[in-house]
């Protein structure tokens, strides 16, 4: 939802085949038919749990330390999503691969917040969701299945748990149900991580995909393992196309592909989601991507040999065709926050107010070690962001792309004037007289950053100071984050913030 790239739409093979960047590979069938490329969703949307509804499709993922968390995604054709909701308005802690799935006309979202497995329900993927219900499981990943009336968790390590038949608690202990594939020892890998679990039955057989390799490190590490079994409950015999995904080597693009689930569309095709890291931008976190399934005579499946994560892919339902991702530029017009926006480590409804052109957002804490930025995913190599920003006296307030407190390059107004924050958390004021409005620009030039202000009546400048963040990713500093477009304000009082605009390009001050 976080750019505007350009992406292919009706054409003829030879248009289109002008039309790609070096590499990418143009499908030989159904040329005329119109395809989409991945990533599907640009920026960081790891862990993906989509289902189909009738002729729609939902998904949540990971959200991590943002509040509201569990994102619900819509789409018409597995390609153009949107968002509808949130199952999570309040912050429960770090949300990782969440598990979204019907059951008897039910919903049901289970996910591990710091390491403990809660759930959600509702009527409808748009909620209204429930508060969320402490399973009593520390553990990660969460899969649900359902064989004649029993209901069954599966979770990172290869356990497994026995649910209540409301599916809102266990019924006993953990039990050993799976055990990792043996990836073969010339494979470079992070660590053999058994994790991300995804579940399904069709045609006699129970199906359990699984992650192993780590998502993280090496650009070879992650991959989709594949097993099927006649019971949820196993024994599981694993697929002769194993690994079902996998980067065959560091120079591709698309880096640590893994963690995969199966949907069908109405019309019977099947596709997978996978998360990976984008090749030199890691910065923009575990981008989602889609592949094409095809199952085999003896009811195996694998992503169809002539199709590869940088292919030109026909799109999934025959009369749609890929639309721009999601623009998160806000004019701040309505009461209700955007979907776009995320708290760090809160949401505190009283701390801001929307609507009528602008967001005022209270100070909090005395800089970004203890206040809670707010945020939206942004994806693309280079983008421009811009918000004009007022102050009250004691406040200091702009704008930053923000990877986590300690790790963040930005622009502010304040007390002491104009501040510049650059990639290492060194930070440069220049004095600005009493000014207390400002408009505020950072451009992301391929993660060299430059910055811009442009005080009222006054011409737009540039200030001497510039940042480079391509460090700023999981390798080197943990927590699976990404690099994402960020307003703060801390100190007293509070700051007003009107026109938040993005481009997904370079746009530099005239």
């Amino acid at each position: 939802m976080i750019t505007r790239r350009r992406f292919f739409r009706d054409a003829s093979r030879t248009s289109l085949a002008l039309s790609l960047p070096p590499g990418l590979r143009m499908l030989s069938a159904e040329a005329a038919r119109s395809v989409y490329t991945n990533p599907i969703m640009g920026g960081d949307h790891p862990d993906a749990s989509p289902i189909r509804v009738g002729n729609e499709f939902y998904l949540t993922h990971s959200s991590f330390d943002y509040a509201p968390g569990l994102p619900i995604w819509h789409s018409l054709d597995l390609v153009n999503w949107r968002p509808v909701a949130a199952a999570l308005e309040h912050y429960q802690g770090s949300v990782w691969a969440p598990y979204l799935c019907e059951y008897q006309g039910h919903f049901y979202i289970y996910f591990p917040a710091n390491n403990r497995i809660f759930v959600v329900q509702a009527p409808h993927p748009t909620g209204p969701w429930s508060e969320p219900i402490d399973l009593g499981i520390s553990a990660i990943d969460p899969a649900h299945i359902a064989e004649n009336g029993r209901r069954f968790l599966y979770t990172n390590g290869g356990q497994m748990f026995e649910l209540t038949p409301d599916g809102l608690a266990t019924k006993g202990p953990a039990r050993p149900a799976f055990e990792a594939w043996p990836i073969p020892s010339s494979t470079r890998i992070e660590c053999i991580c058994l994790e991300g679990p995804k579940l399904l039955e069709r045609d006699g057989y129970f199906y359990l995909n699984v992650a192993e390799g780590g998502t993280g490190g090496p650009g070879t590490s992650h991959s989709v393992i594949s097993a099927r079994s006649r019971h949820a409950t196993g024994p599981w015999e694993f697929s002769p196309y194993n690994p079902i995904v996998h980067t065959q080597s560091r120079d591709d693009r698309w880096l640590s592909l893994g963690h995969g689930r199966l949907v069908d569309t109405a019309g019977g095709d099947w596709y997978m989601t996978v998360h990976s890291y984008e090749n030199g931008y890691r910065t923009l976190g575990r981008q989602l991507l889609l592949l094409p399934i095809a199952w085999t005579a003896d009811g195996w499946f694998r992503v169809q040999p002539e199709i590869a994560a940088d292919s030109a892919i026909p799109m999934p339902v025959p009369g749609r065709s890929q639309e721009p991702f999601l623009d998160p530029s806000d004019p701040f017009l309505t009461a209700d926050l955007g979907l776009q926006w995320g708290f760090w480590h809160q949401y505190d409804r009283a701390r801001f107010d929307t609507g009528k052109g602008f967001l005022r957002l209270a100070a909090q804490g005395r800089g970004l070690a203890d206040t809670s930025v707010l945020t939206a995913s942004a994806g693309g190599h280079s983008y421009t962001v811009e918000v004009e920003v007022a102050i009250d006296p004691g406040c200091e307030a702009g704008l930053a792309l923000f990877y986590d407190p300690g790790h963040a390059t930005g622009i502010t107004l304040g007390p002491e004037g104009l501040g510049i924050r650059v990639g290492d958390g060194l930070t440069f004021h220049h004095p600005l007289g009493d000014a207390t409005r400002a408009t505020l620009r950072i451009v992301n030039d391929r993660q060299e950053i430059d910055f811009y202000f442009r005080l009222p009546d006054r011409p737009w400048q540039r200030t001497e100071e510039s940042a480079e963040i391509s460090g700023m990713h999981h390798n080197i500093l943990g927590g699976f984050l990404d690099v994402r477009p960020a307003l703060s304000s801390w100190g007293t009082g509070s700051a007003s913030f009107r026109n938040f605009r993005y481009w997904p390009q370079i746009d530099l001050p005239s």
